[in-house]
């Protein structure tokens, strides 16, 4: 495409090819514009005649830009248009108005397998002064099938299974990001289409022109911490939404502390963090790095003590629990261990699992599903080799069999105690 900085009168006499003639011709209003095709159900392969026609009050002249995504245009003598390849077409000189209209004719070729397309028209009518002040400028599609009989799709941005509604196509099938449905009234949200449940968000969710208007009228509770869980010792009042300051649940077991509500993770402090009733549940001491990483037997800060160290060996293991694995020069022949060129040293703590069969496992409850997520706890994905990352990175596979697999730092003691328990079984060597 070419811009609209051009002068006004050679784009007046020869035309562009630009999406739009606003940002030059100004103050006229904008026309009317219809496309119209003929036959209404082309095969694939045939000749279809396209007929533009421009209606404004105000019209002297008017001129096109007309584009199709698929197919081969055609000018047609007489129309006073030009081909700029096999999908563009713009007028070579300003078409004079009768009865109030130009009208521009153009024959498309479709393709010789059926589908759909979409033709967009850009039109300017023009007062006829020469200058670009008392033009109006507007722009229409239209889109049809052929080959089949068609199927109307609407472009969906976000993916939500709505589309937009003012952007329809017509195809034999589905493309790409579009959905067989319609009326989305905010096609860059996902959370935003007819099908959705109204929250209290000041949003049209469902988008049917209203906002929140599905809400109950219901108690609201004071939320001193403003974690989102409101207290039922606390004020009360009464709404659609909670106003700021309220929440509409009352289970917060301690509204002064942001991080105790039911939704909290419990952890290892001698508090009922997640408003259960229960004080330290399922939670325990974890100690030390490397091979040196324990496991208290129960929640009792303080007595948990890590392990002892032992000379680092080629193992893929960090055993002198210094956050480095197989880092002394030389320690590892080439081929052995960290095979040659991708073993890489850093800082970070922790020792080396295997993201694949490794993490299947680990048997000791929270210790499988840290080795699981090796990916993660190694700062980055496995592959990309985080700048604080330690340790080997090679092919996935099997560690038992003998083939190359992936190796991750990890900073979790789950996993390392899960790969310690692998060690001292003899099923990781």
């Amino acid at each position: 495409m070419t811009t609209l900085a051009a002068p006004q009168a050679h784009a007046r006499r020869a035309g562009l090819a630009v999406e739009g003639c606003n940002g030059c011709h100004t103050g006229g209003a904008e026309p009317d514009i219809t496309i119209d095709y003929s036959p209404k159900n082309p095969a694939a392969g045939e000749t279809v005649t396209l007929q533009v026609q421009i209606r404004s009050a105000n019209i002297n002249a008017g001129g096109i830009y007309l584009l199709t995504e698929t197919g081969r245009l055609s000018p047609i003598n007489g129309q006073g248009t030009k081909l700029i390849d096999g999908h563009q077409l713009v007028h070579d000189a300003p078409k004079r108005a009768s009865g109030g209209a130009v009208r521009f004719d153009a024959q498309w070729i479709a393709p010789g397998a059926p589908g759909g397309v979409v033709v967009r028209v850009w039109a300017l009518a023009a007062n006829g002064d020469n200058g670009p002040r008392g033009d109006g400028a507007s722009s229409a599609d239209t889109a049809f099938a052929y080959g089949c009989t068609g199927t109307t799709y609407y472009l969906d941005r976000d993916a939500d299974g709505y589309g937009d509604s003012s952007v329809p196509r017509v195809d034999c099938t589905r493309p790409a990001d579009h959905a067989e449905r319609g009326g989305d009234c905010d096609d860059y949200s996902v959370n935003i289409h007819p099908d959705q449940d109204e929250a209290c968000n000041e949003t049209d969710d469902d988008c049917d022109g209203e906002i929140d208007e599905e809400l109950e009228i219901t108690t609201q509770y004071e939320d001193a911490d403003g974690d989102g869980y409101g207290s039922f010792f606390g004020a009360t009042v009464t709404g659609k939404c909670p106003p700021e300051g309220y929440a509409p649940s009352s289970n917060d077991c301690n509204d002064r502390s942001p991080d105790v509500h039911p939704d909290a993770t419990e952890t290892c402090n001698l508090a009922d963090d997640d408003c259960d009733g229960r004080i330290d549940e399922g939670v325990r001491e974890v100690c030390g790095v490397g091979m040196c990483a324990r496991e208290a037997t129960a929640c009792a800060p303080g007595s948990c003590t890590p392990g002892e160290p032992s000379a680092e060996v080629c193992n893929a293991l960090d055993d002198d629990c210094d956050g480095e694995v197989d880092e002394d020069p030389g320690l590892c022949a080439p081929g052995e261990g960290c095979p040659s060129g991708t073993c890489s040293s850093g800082t970070g703590a922790g020792t080396a699992v295997s993201a694949g069969s490794a993490a299947s496992v680990g048997s000791a409850g929270s210790a499988g599903g840290a080795v699981a997520s090796a990916s993660s706890a190694g700062g980055g994905a496995p592959d990309e080799g985080g700048a604080d990352s330690g340790g080997c990175a090679v092919d996935a596979g099997d560690p038992r069999g003998g083939s190359p697999w992936r190796l991750v730092t990890l900073a979790s003691p789950f996993a390392l105690l899960a790969l310690r328990r692998l060690r001292k079984s003899g099923t990781l060597r």
